[in-house]
Parts: C-alpha cells; structure tokens; sequence
C-alpha cells in the first residue's frame, strides 16, 4: 500500500512540478540564462589556467636556458667552489626494487645522523 502513495505522489510531482517547468517561458528564460553563464566562467575559467600554465612554461624555459648556457650562474659557481658543486644538475632516476629502496634508506639514515651533509 505505502508502494502505491508513493507511485502516486511522484506521478503528482511530475505532471505538476516537472511539465509545469517545463511549459514555463519564464523558467526557460532562467535556464538558458544560467546555462550561458556556466559556460562563459568555465571558458573563463580554462583560459586563466591556460595563461598561468604558459608564464610557468615560459619562467621555467628562463631558468633552463640561463643556467645552462654557462654563463650566469655556474660561471660563479666554478669560480668559487672549484669544480661548480652548487650548479643545477637534471635529476637522476632512482634505482628500483629492493636496492633502491635500501639505498635511500641509507641515504636517509646517513644524513639524520650527520654522516651525509648533503640535503
């Protein structure tokens, strides 16, 4: 019985409520307007995001450029620290599988305890 209230009182909602929106020119209104500006701040939206990725990608190409062209910062790096320790390095992938994971352990252990000065 409580089964058959139900069905009826979705039946109720959906020609009232639903149909009723549906034939409403002042809920279509509402609705393509809405639409319009949901679409508009998410292009919005995709645009800043791509403007901040390009700075990035132009900031980032920069600093690639200035220190591997030799002259700004490992010149000074040379200079003062004999064969340039301080100068950028491309990173190195890590050793897989249990040795690698041993390795890093002690690498890790060696610089809690002061053995490793590098950080």
């Amino acid at each position: 019985m409580n089964q058959f209230v139900q069905r009826i009182a979705n039946w109720m909602a959906n020609e009232i409520f639903i149909k009723g929106l549906a034939e409403s020119k002042t809920f279509q209104r509402f609705a393509v307007r809405t639409d319009r500006h949901v679409r508009k701040y998410k292009e919005e939206g995709f645009e800043h995001v791509n403007a901040q990725i390009d700075e990035l990608h132009k900031q980032a190409t920069r600093a690639a450029y200035s220190t591997s062209a030799g002259g700004g910062g490992s010149a000074s790096n040379t200079a003062s620290g004999g064969a340039g320790g301080n100068a950028l390095r491309a990173p190195q992938k890590p050793l897989g599988g249990i040795s690698g994971f041993f390795g890093a352990l002690g690498r890790v252990i060696r610089r809690d305890l002061g053995i490793d000065k590098k950080t």
